[in-house]
């Protein structure tokens, strides 16, 4: 026996029809705005995808240049040393090419960080000290204004203000001042104590930054310094 169907089913089986059918006409008449919309999405992500590939690319090609010119300014002396061994004519013109390259990438201002480390070496620390202070604010919180700040505050020990960089140093580490993160503070601050001879603070302060900090790239030059302290 066949399976009835009843006025609702028929009901509804027509209400169905006249949906579709009226959908169907909206995709007809709208067909091509709809094939423009996705046209228009296409193109976005098309954009947005060629983009991205090209920004890294240019990232990578900045970063090769950088490393070029940080190899040719350190030569044979530690990696990041403020005292650089290398050929500073031919880094300095590197990067600048990097600058004129890149010049609104991270990879330009590290190359300025370079350059004011080059006018240090050259006695002129005018010129270094402004490109410095420029990059720290800048740069607030990262490694550019983190290493513009270290070399900031070697210039003010070298010129006699190691009695305020104390200080400073000092609410870096208790959290009351920005500019460096806890261990880097304690670790140049420890440095500072040590070269004015105060060696019972040296000593607690490397104890401090081994204790807090035992995951810190300083920890290492800390140990040997404590070594050194007795």
């Amino acid at each position: 026996m066949g399976h009835r169907i009843t006025r609702k089913q028929l009901k509804q089986d027509d209400e169905f029809v006249s949906t579709a059918e009226l959908i169907f006409r909206w995709l007809a008449g709208n067909i091509r705005p709809l094939l423009a919309g996705v046209g228009a999405v296409c193109a976005v992500a098309l954009v947005w995808w060629g983009a991205s590939a090209w920004l890294g690319t240019r990232a990578d090609e900045a970063s090769l240049l950088l490393n070029k010119a940080v190899t040719t300014f350190e030569g044979a002396g530690a990696e990041g040393a403020l005292a650089p061994e290398g050929d500073l004519d031919a880094a300095e013109a590197e990067f600048q090419e990097v600058i004129e390259r890149y010049g609104r990438s991270d990879q330009a201002d590290m190359a300025r960080l370079f350059l004011a480390r080059i006018a240090l070496s050259r006695g002129r620390s005018d010129e270094a000290r402004a490109s410095l202070v420029e990059l720290a604010g800048r740069h607030k919180g990262n490694l550019i204004g983190q290493l513009a700040t270290l070399d900031l505050i070697e210039l003010r020990i070298a010129s006699g203000q190691g009695a305020e960089v104390a200080a400073e140093l000092e609410a870096m580490v208790a959290g009351d001042r920005p500019g460096l993160p806890r261990d880097a503070a304690l670790y140049k601050l420890g440095e500072l104590l040590d070269s004015s001879g105060e060696t019972a603070r040296a000593q607690t302060t490397f104890e401090k930054l081994v204790e807090e900090f035992p995951e810190s790239p300083y920890v290492a030059d800390a140990r040997q310094k404590l070594g050194e302290l007795g």
